[in-house]
């Protein structure tokens, strides 16, 4: 049986994706794809994201400490993109009393919180510092112990971070669910850089105990590239998919069996070993000789064996 040519197998397929339910199939192939890209490009900005966020951590974690009025100049000030993580040197006291604790905050897999305490400048302004991380009490409400901050003058560097914005839902007394700048500074009172608040590197003097440092950020970019590649091959292979499954209804539709399809192994135009042509009745040698190992003896040769 004649295979069908590759231009005869196209307008085929096409004229296939044209009936209802191969056209339901393809327009749910197109969506699909479309879907794909876009989430590959969500994943995409997601690892470019990082990279910028990885680079301005390696521009500013190291630097050499500023005063904070190079970055703020006024208490209003936001903090600009460029100079996230830039360490500030400022000289003053903590206001102990305006402390909070932020809630639920990990670190290495364990949750507890941070302490987040105002320090009045010698400019009269103060900055929100975010002294370091303790771990939850054995009531997991609050911490067992809240180190005290060193008292007097101190000189602090921290590197500036961005507020985490509000939430809605109410704390425990004493207690804030984000690094909200704008209602913490509202506590504290006073004149306040509300731009952005310090995530403590050192202080001197320094105490005998105090939370623990947060640690610089891990540097991972993460799955996100990765995913984008596989959510765009994914597009591809929707294609590719449509285009096998159409070509064998075609060539099913045809009476084309494996053999007779594009590519399949022995396919010499329908010949046997002995160059004729193969038709309906043809049989193979093989199966030749087994139907007739299957089939009794004649009558000639029961009446050789009886008069033998």
């Amino acid at each position: 049986m004649n295979r069908l040519p590759d231009a005869a197998t196209s307008r085929a397929m096409l004229r296939l994706l044209r009936e209802p339910l191969w056209a339901r199939i393809a327009l749910a192939v197109v969506t699909l794809s479309i879907a794909f890209v876009f989430l590959g490009r969500w994943q995409w900005h997601r690892h470019e994201a990082r990279l910028a966020a990885n680079a301005l951590v390696a521009a500013n974690y190291g630097a050499e400490p500023v005063p904070i009025e190079q970055v703020l100049p006024t208490p209003g000030t936001s903090l600009p993109q460029q100079r996230l993580w830039t360490p500030v040197r400022v000289t003053g006291h903590y206001e102990p009393q305006s402390q909070v604790l932020i809630r639920n905050r990990p670190l290495a897999q364990v949750y507890g919180y941070e302490v987040v305490v105002p320090f009045r400048t010698t400019s009269g302004v103060a900055l929100l510092v975010d002294r370091g991380w303790l771990g939850a009490g054995e009531d997991f409400v609050r911490p067992d112990t809240i180190p005290a901050p060193p008292g007097g003058e101190v000189t602090v560097v921290a590197r500036l971070r961005p507020g985490e914005g509000t939430d809605s839902r109410e704390p425990p007394p004493g207690q804030e669910l984000r690094i909200d700048v704008a209602r913490i500074a509202a506590r504290a009172g006073g004149d306040v850089y509300t731009g952005g608040y310090g995530l403590l590197a050192q202080e001197q003097p320094a105490p005998a105990v105090a939370p623990t440092l947060i640690p610089k950020p891990d540097d991972d970019l993460g799955p996100h590239l990765s995913y984008a590649v596989q959510w765009w091959a994914g597009a591809v292979a929707a294609y590719v998919l449509l285009g096998v499954y159409a070509r064998r209804e075609v060539e099913g539709r045809a009476g084309l069996g494996p053999a007779d399809r594009p590519g399949a192994a022995g396919d010499s135009g329908g010949s046997g070993s002995s160059g004729e042509p193969a038709g309906p009745g043809a049989r193979r040698p093989a199966e030749a000789t087994a139907r007739s190992r299957r089939r009794g003896p004649t009558d000639e040769e029961w009446e050789d064996g009886l008069g033998g």
